[in-house]
């Protein structure tokens, strides 16, 4: 119930159905507060009409139940003892001049209220009349040759009305299922209608990325407030987009300008540990900062690198390789370590992958250099390749007792480590697993990070194996 209370469609769909429900009762209820009154109403005019009828006619030669018949034929449907004509001549008519109504004697205890002439018509009064405990409507018609007076019970009105309400609720109780159908369907529409335009903002969302900043939500005729609220969301697009080439635009340019800086002092600091004496002091001093240089020529690299898988300008030349033979190397490499881990996995013999060799030897390295560092003492190493669905996957598994469990969440962010005290008691600068992410995209594939039993780390790549369709990178051909 909660989730529904969330849901727009929920709302739209519950906001139709009260409104219908509520526009059904408050229809029962003005139609019984008003309706009687409006029933008496139509059943006066009636009465009224057949009188200026008889009016415009030769009516001298009719007689009382002819007239009566005329009546009971205009009022419908009320019955004949709810209906009673006087008629009577002026020069003989006896009338009651205290109601100035003709009305026979035997009718006791006669109340006259509401006395009036129908405007524009003179010759026609209107009154209501109550006697033996009834209400009845009266109108005379006065001509030169004959007064007609006729008298309706205020029930026969009260009853039809009760006969239309009967009619109606019935008449309702079958209609009803198909109003509420109808009634959902159009709040189906109505809420789609409305949220047509969120739903392409929404997808539009979904589609950015670092890759695709310029996309944009198109114009379709929308309400002016959804399309100043577009106004504000492509605005909102533009700044990022802005700022992100900028960031990324300084990124490209820092890396490129610290190369060279750092290239020379590499150089003056090897020809320097040459010159001095081996084993001195100043010697390993000088060592320490040509390990320096060398990580932050790692860092400026990878940072390059980044920058123009950024901007989609990470440069790939793709050719077909033996990835078996490239693993089989690395296992060889890493069996050589003192103390030796415990290698172990199957390798597919034959895997034909097209690729970037320089990248992709990158993107190995990283991986099984990560396996090392944060394994644990005298552990093991499982690595396996095999090809399936025309994809190459390789998984590297390897117990660890130095990464965070929350680690899996954010192990692709850049410079994050899984030795989060960055104490460099592991080596390392956060960039690796990210830079393997970008070259695993390169390639149409992804990289997966997984921690399980909170001690097993699994990373997996997973990519075509022959670059067939549209690439996310800008390609170069040698």
């Amino acid at each position: 119930m909660f989730g529904l209370s969330k849901s727009f469609y929920a709302k739209i769909f519950l906001l139709f159905i009260v409104t219908t429900l509520a526009l059904y009762g408050i229809n029962q209820l003005l139609i019984g507060q008003i309706g009687r009154s409006e029933m008496r109403k139509v059943f006066s005019e009636r009465q009224i009409n057949e009188h200026l009828r008889w009016g415009k006619k030769f009516t001298a030669s009719l007689t009382d139940n002819e007239l009566e018949k005329d009546l009971l034929k205009a009022m419908h449907v009320v019955q004949s003892n709810e209906i009673h004509i006087f008629t009577a001549t002026p020069e003989t008519g006896k009338i009651i001049k205290r109601i100035d109504f003709l009305i026979p004697e035997q009718f006791q205890n006669i109340k006259i209220q509401n006395l009036s002439s129908l405007d524009g018509t003179p010759d026609i009064q209107t009154a209501l009349i109550n006697f033996d405990g009834e209400e009845w409507n009266a109108v005379k018609l006065t001509t030169p040759k004959k007064v007609i007076v006729s008298l309706v019970n205020s029930q026969a009105a009260d009853r039809h009305m009760e006969e239309f309400m009967l009619v109606r609720m019935r008449t309702i109780k079958q209609i009803f299922p198909f109003a509420m159908a109808m009634s959902l369907l159009a709040a189906f529409f109505a809420a789609r209608k409305i949220l047509a335009p969120i739903k392409r903002i929404q997808t539009s969302l979904r589609e950015v990325d670092t890759r695709d900043l310029a996309t944009r939500v198109p114009y379709r005729g929308e309400d002016n407030e959804f399309r100043e609220f577009i106004n504000v969301f492509n605005s909102m697009l533009e700044r990022i987009e802005r700022g992100f080439l900028q960031a990324s635009r300084f990124s490209s340019d820092a890396a490129h300008e610290l190369r060279t800086p750092l290239t020379i002092m590499q150089g003056y600091v090897e020809r320097a540990i040459n010159e001095t004496e081996s084993g001195s002091k100043i010697q390993m001093q000088l060592r320490m900062i040509s390990d320096e240089i060398d990580r932050l020529s790692s860092i400026t690299q990878k940072l390059l690198l980044l920058a123009q898988a950024d901007a989609l300008q990470l440069k790939i030349d793709f050719q077909i390789i033996n990835a078996s033979d490239m693993l089989e190397e690395i296992r060889e490499d890493i069996s050589l370590l003192d103390p030796p881990l415990n290698i172990r996995g199957v390798i597919q013999k034959q895997l034909l992958f097209e690729t970037d060799r320089a990248l992709f030897q990158q993107l190995l390295n990283n991986l099984l250099t990560n396996a090392v560092k944060y394994n644990t003492p005298n552990g093991w190493l499982d690595l396996a390749a095999w090809s399936a669905d025309d994809k190459l996957h390789i998984r590297l598994s390897n117990p660890t007792e130095s990464i965070d469990n929350d680690f899996a969440g954010k192990a692709f962010d850049r410079f994050s480590r899984g030795d989060s005290s960055h104490n460099r008691r592991i080596d390392g600068t956060g960039l690796g697993l990210s830079l393997c992410r970008e070259i695993a995209l390169a390639h149409n594939g992804k990289l997966t990070f997984d921690i399980f039993d909170q001690r097993i780390v699994t990373v997996e790549f997973t990519a075509p194996l022959k670059q067939t369709g549209k690439f996310v990178y800008k390609q170069i051909t040698q």
